[in-house]
């Protein structure tokens, strides 16, 4: 506070320069919807906090030139520096509420957040009796307290706090953000600078204003529009407030809505009538729950951030009120609901998760699966990818036994995968996944070696082995350098090609026929043995056993059920079992686990069986010492 003189005056003209700020300010407020979170009411504290600083400073000033009196002076210096601090603490609170939630701190980190504001707020509150901050009197003016200097170590210490904060957490904060808080604090660390060197201008109150408007404008235009008439938000902002939840490990839900049939709709009622029920279904939404609680993922697909109560009877009311017929321009139209929710921390673990969920959601139809199949599918992917890295995946060898010299002569090594997270992973979940994203190819190649590095360390001769079987991804049998890939890993370990039987599986071979059938030809020309896996399971495998040299040909465990089902199915899988014997290839009969099914296979003349009724996948130590054991070796 200043005597009223040219210096007052000069200092006057900032504290108006800062209203005009203000009123600049309030009128964008008034005219514009927001999303009311935490960080944006936190804005709108600072703001009305900051609006005060130059309103007290004045009413200060004009009580000290007309002498109003000394109780309504004291009052106004008190509430200025009030003012000056609230603002200054607000602005912390704002910079932390970009990473943090008021919910998740600890009550003795609030502690310290509030202590210094606290402390700042009983000196000054002391000030009538004590004279702490100042003392005042119409004679002699403003005289500064002993404990004056609080008023000014506090707004500094929550602004280093929040410069610490900032670069603390940078990597949790976007550029832009950190760039308008770094021009914000350089304002207002220059203007206490200006301050303490000229002591007679006070132009910070000037300067809260711009950095309020600053913050405003920022926020401004990192939010996504609302709607007019639904309250639904962009998705953009969605996310956002899922990662600030994630991060503070804040329990939430994700209500997914979506009009699975909007296309056919757009079909027989036109796409004008069938988007404004999409907007009527949208504005019933967007009013029931909160503003910004609803975001917008697709014309046809709305997401509601749900953080109180049971977001699955949630789900179930709210698919009774949305599953019925909608009154479009007069028509009766019935629009099909698709909804499901995600729960974090049981559904989602990670930003990945959220936007995989929505996208895969946003893009199903009624016969999808539900949503928690895609979580599920991104967590072993997850699985997969730290496998391949902590070489967590391993080989078993399944016995097949040879049935007209009774003995083991063979085995297929199937890759397992046990996650430390997730426990273990069967193949029929995985390898469909690993070859969609094309993993499969570094899993074949660990499989590939690990049997050669078997055969080489065993004598095969000895333990009364032909060959060891390892399925082949048509994927991998697609690559360029397929070929050169398994002459280097047989090539390393020095292994003869008659030891390795590689079986394809049925999956996307069709895509290239050509490549597919050349590797395979290479292959075999090099004295590889082949095998057709999963033979019976569909047209394609049948074409394959045509074109292709198979020596081998594995009926599927579902064939093999024929064996013992009714008579037609047995003299269906005889017939076969006899054009495939006319091919000159041998017939394996997997899935067998009972006698019946092993004492018919023999009778009918089967080649060779493999399935649980003779032994399970087993490790690598277990296998040798079942076929010594079962072929009397050593």
């Amino acid at each position: 506070m200043y005597y009223w003189g040219d210096i007052m005056a000069f200092n006057f003209t900032f504290d108006i320069a800062a209203l005009i700020v203000f009123a600049v300010l309030i009128i964008l407020v008034a005219s514009t919807k927001h999303i009311m979170d935490d960080t944006f009411k936190i804005l709108y504290k600072l703001t009305a906090a900051a609006v005060l600083v130059p309103i007290f400073d004045i009413c200060c000033g004009d009580s000290v030139r007309y002498e109003v009196g000394y109780v309504s002076t004291l009052v106004f210096a008190m509430l200025f520096f009030l003012a000056h601090t609230v603002v200054t603490f607000y602005f912390l609170s704002y910079v932390m509420a970009e990473v943090e939630m008021r919910q998740t701190r600890s009550a003795i980190y609030k502690f310290f957040i509030y202590l210094p504001l606290a402390i700042c707020v009983v000196v000054i509150l002391l000030t009538p009796w004590f004279n702490t901050i100042f003392s005042y009197s119409i004679e002699a003016g403003f005289v500064k307290g002993p404990l004056y200097p609080i008023v000014g170590i506090v707004p500094v210490f929550y602004f280093l706090w929040s410069l610490v904060y900032t670069i603390y957490r940078r990597h949790l904060l976007s550029r832009s953000f950190k760039t308008m808080i770094f021009f914000v604090l350089t304002l207002n660390f220059a203007a206490i600078f200006i301050e303490a060197v000229f002591t007679d201008i006070a132009i910070r109150n000037f300067i809260i204003s711009v950095s309020a408007i600053i913050m405003f404008f920022f926020e401004m235009m990192g939010r996504a529009e609302i709607e007019e008439d639904t309250n639904i938000v962009g998705k953009e902002y969605l996310l956002e407030e899922g990662v600030r939840m994630i991060n503070n490990k804040y329990p939430f839900s994700i209500i997914l809505v979506k009009m699975s049939n909007f296309e056919a709709l757009s079909d027989t009622f036109g796409n004008n009538n069938t988007t404004a029920l999409a907007k009527n279904i949208a504005s019933y939404i967007g009013n029931r729950f909160k503003l910004g609680r609803c975001f917008r993922i697709s014309e046809s697909t709305i997401a509601i951030l749900n953080t109180d109560g049971d977001s699955g009877e949630l789900t179930k009311q709210l698919y009774a009120e949305l599953d019925n017929s909608w009154d479009v321009e007069g028509l009766d139209i019935s629009c099909d609901i698709l909804m499901t929710h995600i729960d974090f921390p049981d559904d989602i673990d990670d930003f990945d998760n959220i936007v995989a969920a929505i996208r895969y959601f946003a893009k199903m139809e009624r016969s999808a699966g539900h949503i928690n199949e895609r979580i599920r599918e991104k967590q072993v992917e997850t699985a997969i990818e730290r496998g391949l890295k902590n070489n967590s995946f391993e080989v078993y060898y399944q016995p097949i036994r040879d049935l007209d010299r009774d003995t083991f002569v063979t085995a297929e090594a199937l890759v397992r995968l046990t996650d430390p997270e997730l426990g273990p992973i069967s193949p029929g979940e995985f390898i469909p996944i690993a070859e969609n994203n094309g993993t499969i190819v570094a899993i074949g190649n660990f499989v590939l070696e690990t049997v050669c590095k078997f055969i080489s360390e065993n004598d095969m001769e000895e333990l009364g082995l032909h060959y060891i079987e390892l399925n082949l991804s048509v994927i991998q049998c697609l690559q360029k350098d397929f070929i050169e890939t398994v002459e280097r890993i047989v090539g390393k370990y020095s292994i003869d090609p008659k030891y390795l039987c590689l079986e394809v599986t049925e999956t996307a071979s069709n895509y290239s026929p050509k490549v597919f059938t050349r590797n395979l030809a290479a292959l075999g020309e090099r004295g590889y043995a082949l095998a057709l896996d999963d033979f019976g399971t569909g047209y394609a495998n049948i074409e394959r056993m045509v074109t292709s040299d198979f020596r081998i040909v594995k009926f599927d465990k579902e064939m093999t059920q024929y064996s013992t089902g009714e008579e037609r199915l047995q003299e269906v899988f005889e017939k076969m079992q006899n054009v495939i014997h006319s091919m000159d290839s041998m017939v394996v009969a997997e899935g067998v686990e009972t006698k019946e099914q092993y004492e018919y296979l023999k009778s009918i003349g089967c080649d060779y069986i493999q399935g649980y009724y003779f032994s399970k996948p087993v490790p690598q130590e277990d296998f040798v010492e079942f076929v010594k054991e079962n072929n009397r070796v050593g």
